[in-house]
């Protein structure tokens, strides 16, 4: 066999590395600054209470746990939202996928929570909000019966569940490709993660558009159009490509990071990351 002069090779891998995680760091950077908020601030949260009024209501419930959490009773609080969630109450469930999503030690540079624990409970809580949005057409009602929440981040709510969910599913696709690069084990399934990102993309491309969202009607549509379907098209194109990476690894002679199979399909997965972030770009921010 032909040797491998070590300083080409190291500069190859890492080239092949890096062309692929320099579109994830810049495409983490971009969905940071377009589609973080502030998650279910306390500043209108008052008072204190010791439990639910009506333990069998899941508003109640989600009420109540709000008042507790952010009256720094945290567990306690937690609890009785998770009952809520457990009742259908989809803002309840979309407080517990944030939750989890924005764990307190988040690691910064992959916009994952640190724990497979929290990873894992951030999309269960965000396909559970997902799931019930999809079987109403209104928006939830408020805990005091007026009307729908009045809060921006809230009313995006049906679209915002969908961008995490999909959040989730690539930043785990990514680090999933990371941890093999580096020859760790992966506890990533990838195929199954690009399958689940492309069935969030496709609810959310059939979500209707609510009329609360007011002045920004049309603006935020055509956005989640444009950005739901670029995540679709990232997904479609990387399952092939990716069942094609998976074959190679299996009878590359060399190690991975050696194989020139195996650094050509990984090229066209970066590829094919600058095209979906290329695409997103050309939308304002939802």
């Amino acid at each position: 066999m032909k040797q491998i002069d070590s300083g080409i090779l190291k500069k190859n891998v890492t080239r092949s590395v890096n062309l692929f995680l320099h579109p994830l760091k810049f495409l983490c950077l971009f969905l940071v600054l377009a589609f973080s908020i502030d998650g279910f601030a306390c500043d209108d949260v008052t008072g204190t209470v010791s439990a639910p009024s009506n333990p069998d209501d899941p508003a109640s419930n989600y009420a109540a746990g709000r008042i507790m959490y952010c009256a720094g009773e945290e567990e306690k609080g937690l609890g009785y939202i998770e009952r809520a969630s457990d009742m259908n109450h989809v803002t309840a469930s979309y407080f517990l996928g944030e939750y989890y999503r924005k764990d307190k030690d988040i690691n910064s540079s992959t916009n994952l929570p640190t724990t497979q624990e929290n990873y894992d409970a951030a999309i269960f809580y965000y396909e559970r909000a997902a799931g019930d949005i999809e079987n109403t057409t209104s928006y939830p009602k408020r805990p005091d019966g007026r009307g729908i929440y009045g809060t921006e981040e809230e009313h995006y709510m049906s679209v915002r569940v969908f961008l995490h969910l999909n959040r989730l599913y690539y930043n785990g696709y990514s680090r999933a490709l990371g941890d093999m690069l580096k020859n760790d084990v992966s506890y990533t399934d990838t195929i199954q993660v690009l399958e689940n990102m492309k069935s969030a993309a496709d609810r959310c491309l059939k979500r209707p558009s609510l009329s609360i969202w007011g002045a920004r009607q049309n603006e935020i549509t055509d956005s989640k159009q444009v950005i739901c379907q670029a995540r679709k098209d990232f997904a479609e194109k990387t399952h092939d490509l990716e069942l094609q990476r998976i074959e190679i690894a299996k009878y590359c002679e060399v190690s991975l990071k050696e194989c020139d199979a195996h650094k050509t399909v990984f090229s066209q997965i970066a590829q094919a990351a600058r095209e979906m972030v290329r695409e997103m770009k050309t939308v304002p921010a939802i």
